[in-house]
């Protein structure tokens, strides 16, 4: 009946419309690039896309296809199974290496930094999919960017999102220009990949978690297609180089890649900027994005690593983003493979500080825009407001006509969570799903294998609030009040000490810290210590509720004045009672406590 009803509607619906300005410049018409690397196959190994002249992209199978042609031309590619989708599909990374370095180990032994193509988070985003094919030809077939390999190793995803690929529908995304069908932006279980890096909810994420982290690529390229408003650029980007990321790190994108990947797009006649993601401290200026671990960026600076979001535009057409996508990868791969030296050392560098870190040392985990600013041209369209004969309030229509404002950009951060680093962390062993969640990370842990009595520092947490919806399949914990607790605990054969000073200990930091933005708190694996398990009879607590008023002075002095000052309190007798048994002996001491902890020497 379901299916009836789709197939009625989609015979009468209106088709995705077509945007609205149609604002491309010549560049962006001629795609350059594309021609080129078309021209110099000459009908080999040719995508789907290219054959369709742009107007349709391939099947998930087609791309893996194409990825063993090219694993079949070179020895110098290998293809590998990364895991399984939800829905039973293999998931592949295609790995390029002139040394034949198919293995973390073998790639880290020729010094070479890793760059990491993903494409297809969001399985609706194709541009990225295929201009890599297209620039792996161009490396392993045609051979005209084989010089890379002199200086880099790449790995590249064909489709991350594979079942949310095969979901295919002209109508599945009103705001996209093209291909003539794409998939979805979620998975089969409706998750968004791009929001589970931390977590790591679905088979997808824990796949490429176990590349990730076993590789540690020296840059991530995720790309993406953004809609919004109609505007002129064809790509906008986003990267980490402020306190969100370590120092060395941050000093290479800021002072190598970045410069060079604008100046190179400018050159090539490609209208770029940053991504916006909202306004600073001022409430004028526009403030550049800067994502939490849950991200793919935020997730590889997590890791002391680079990466770089692309969101190429919606309404500029599917051939203009395949441009774009294969010019932002091979300007970015060209500055790694001539700044390969330096790109590797700052990801060393970057390990190495995190060995060295030292007990109260400060991390930083979260930020909010800064004060500082640049001038900035925001790129934009001119618009009219006609009355929509639909609402009868005014809508936006936009036009051809650039229009360029002055702006400011901050870049800047200021600390939001800033926190003192502890030897290590202890996570006692009844907690399993966030031991494996570490291991997932590739975070190192040390198991206790006898019960160890130890000083234990954690928090108590107060003013709980959850929120009202689900995202992402979890009830999110949204905000709590920490007051700190210092306890001796007896911690069970299976408990693991997890310590701070190692590569992986800003994530385990960021999994551990209560108030970090994607901590496994907030995303709900401790829910349970917020939960009451234990109740009373009003007939048997409310003589002791008496005793206590009598004999603690204090207790009643508080009671008093909140019976005083709350009226909703004071005339609910259960209210007035569970106040009094939370602070009675008999409340469970550890509803509220936080099970993880932390200590300064090795218990």
């Amino acid at each position: 009946m379901l299916q009836a009803l789709l197939l009625a509607f989609q015979a009468v619906a209106v088709p995705p419309m077509p945007p609205q300005s149609l604002a491309e410049t010549a560049a962006m018409r001629a795609a350059l690039s594309l021609q080129e690397s078309t021209a110099a196959a000459r009908g080999r190994l040719m995508t789907h896309a290219e054959k369709t002249a742009f107007r349709q992209t391939g099947s998930y199978d087609e791309a893996v296809s194409f990825y063993r042609e090219l694993e079949k031309a070179s020895p110098l590619a290998r293809l590998t199974a990364m895991g399984t989708t939800g829905e039973g599909r293999t998931l592949y990374a295609l790995i390029v290496s002139k040394d034949r370095a198919f293995t973390p180990q073998a790639a880290r032994r020729t010094g070479k930094p890793v760059v990491l193509l993903q494409n297809g988070i969001h399985a609706g985003e194709n541009g990225g999919k295929d201009a890599a094919m297209m620039l792996l030809r161009d490396v392993l077939v045609t051979k005209r960017l084989a010089r890379w390999l002199d200086e880099v190793i790449l790995l590249s995803i064909p489709v991350f999102n594979a079942d949310g690929h095969e979901r295919t529908s002209p109508y599945n995304r009103i705001n996209e220009n093209g291909p003539e069908t794409m998939g979805v932006r979620v998975n089969a279980t409706r998750r968004n990949l791009n929001r589970d890096y931390l977590k790591a909810d679905t088979p997808e994420m824990r796949a490429w978690l176990k590349l990730y982290t076993a590789w540690r690529p020296e840059l991530l390229i995720d790309n993406h297609v953004t809609d919004g408003s109609d505007n002129q650029y064809d790509v906008t980007i986003a990267t980490h180089t402020e306190q969100d990321i370590a120092p060395p790190v941050g000093e290479w994108v800021a002072k190598t890649y970045l410069p060079g990947l604008m100046a190179g797009l400018e050159k090539l006649g490609h209208v770029a900027g940053h991504y916006i993601e909202g306004r600073g401290g001022d409430g004028q200026s526009l403030a550049v994005m800067t994502a939490s671990p849950r991200y793919s960026t935020g997730y590889a600076a997590a890791h002391n690593r680079a990466a770089l979001l692309v969101e190429t535009h919606s309404l500029k057409s599917f051939k203009t983003r395949v441009w774009s996508h294969y010019d932002i990868m091979r300007i970015s791969i060209d500055i790694v493979a001539a700044s390969a030296g330096s790109a590797r050392a700052a990801a060393v560098a970057a390990d190495k500080a995190m060995e060295a870190l030292k007990p109260g040392d400060e991390v930083f985990l979260a930020g909010v825009p800064g004060d500082a600013s640049e001038p900035y041209t925001l790129r934009q369209l001119a618009s009219e407001r006609p009355v929509s004969e639909v609402t009868g309030a005014p809508v936006t229509r936009y036009t051809a006509k650039p229009l360029d404002q002055p702006a400011r950009l901050v870049r800047s951060l200021k600390p939001r969570v800033l926190v003192k680093a502890p030897m290590a962390y202890v996570v006692p062993g009844e907690w399993v799903e966030v031991i494996d969640l570490l291991k997932r990370h590739g975070v190192a842990v040390e198991p206790l294998v006898r019960h160890n009595s130890t000083l234990f520092d954690t928090y108590r947490f107060s003013e709980v609030r959850f929120a009202q919806a689900p995202f992402e399949g979890r009830f999110q914990v949204t905000g709590f009040t920490l007051a700190p607790v210092r306890e001796n605990r007896v911690l069970p054969p299976g408990s693991v000490l997890v310590p701070v000073a190692q590569p992986g200990g800003k994530v385990a930091m960021h999994i551990l810290e209560p108030q970090a933005p994607d901590s496994a708190v907030r995303w709900g694996f401790f829910h349970s210590i917020f939960e009451q398990k234990e109740y009373f009879s009003d007939y048997i607590f409310e003589p002791i509720a008496v005793q206590m008023l009598k004999s603690n002075t204090k207790l009643r002095g508080e009671y008093e004045a909140r019976v005083a000052s709350d009226k909703s309190f004071a005339s609910n007798a259960r209210a007035r009672l569970l106040w009094l048994f939370q602070r009675s002996p008999y409340f469970e001491s550890d509803k509220d406590l936080y099970p993880v902890g932390w200590v300064d020497a090795r218990p």
